[in-house]
């Protein structure tokens, strides 16, 4: 199940405005070559940067897409942790990496306490933090894939570029903890012994603010991977190939017409799926008291949806 919704399935194949999660990736479509690329630079790299603009699909293609292929993978296993900055980036990653250890409740705070001072005295916390989960020691042949998803947000935490409402103080404290964070990543990603990938998804407009934070944009800019936008085939298959996993039938004419509607433009895509969404319902709902019903997707539903 999606954290944000019912996971996509055979009676409902789109995600509408939401972005794809990790539950939904037999319904991700239109991005092989995408993951094809991102995947040799995950296996290139200790440390890889999908930027993109908002609306682009970033999170998506991670989540849905780069975590299902990774999975696939022969010989490797991989643990999954998915984290934001938020308004305490420390905090929020040591949650994270106590998640690996599979606990609960207050068991499972308790090792956040701790991972959460391990990470704040030293820049190879994490280093430090893993060794204490089991199954994750040298030798284990298990290996971590850090994403931390909108890195942004540690642009806004931290304020370096606008004029804080914090008192002097506070606001030190702020951009103490984000370069505290961004120490601990880099110096992670520098670790040989260290079985940790880290992958951050940022928004395009703010790639100059990594400037604020060393060795930062050397980082970035060594295995940056920029999200293009979808061709009209990949926006075909997006279209076309949930309702035929779901067992359903779409109109042609629909499908000529919802490309025509939404263009290139990577904006587009959470509306693109929002509308297919309600034609599927449409047409669900319509056909569901016929025997042996199969949906089918007509112009009038993507009309009448459109609305």
């Amino acid at each position: 199940m999606s954290s944000r919704g019912a996971a996509a399935g055979s009676e409902r194949p789109f995600v509408g405005l939401r972005p794809f999660e990790y539950g939904d990736h037999k319904f991700f479509f239109g991005r092989e070559g995408e993951l094809d690329a991102l995947e040799r630079q995950i296996e290139q790299n200790r440390f890889v940067a999908v930027v993109g603009r908002s609306g682009c699909g970033k999170s998506s293609l991670i989540r849905a897409g780069l975590r299902a292929r990774l999975e696939k993978v022969p010989g490797h296993r991989w643990s999954w942790v998915e984290i934001r900055p938020g308004d305490s980036p420390i905090r929020e990653l040591a949650q994270g990496l106590a998640g690996l250890t599979r606990r609960s409740g207050d068991l499972l705070e308790a090792w956040a306490d701790r991972f959460e001072l391990i990470l704040s005295k030293s820049s190879f916390g994490i280093g430090e933090a893993l060794a204490h989960i089991p199954g994750l020691r040298e030798g284990e042949g298990r290996r971590v894939l850090l994403f931390v998803d909108q890195f942004e947000e540690l642009f806004q935490f931290a304020d370096f570029w606008s004029e804080s409402k914090l008192d002097v103080m506070a606001a030190a404290e702020r951009r103490d903890e984000a370069t505290m964070f961004v120490r601990l990543l880099l110096t992670a990603m520098k670790s040989p012994l260290l079985p940790m990938h880290i992958i951050v998804s940022m928004r395009s407009d703010f790639l100059g603010r990594c400037a604020g934070f060393h060795g930062l944009p050397e980082a970035v800019s060594r295995s940056q991977f920029l999200v293009p936008g979808m061709t009209r085939d990949q926006r075909e298959d997006v279209i076309r190939k949930p309702v035929q996993l779901a067992g359903g039938q779409i109109d042609p004419r629909l499908v000529q017409r919802a490309l025509n509607d939404f263009s290139d433009d990577p904006d587009q895509l959470p509306n693109l799926q929002q509308i297919m969404m309600r034609c599927w319902e449409r047409a669900y709902h319509r056909d569901a008291q016929q025997v042996g019903h199969r949906p089918h997707l007509t112009i009038d539903d993507y009309t009448r949806s459109a609305v």
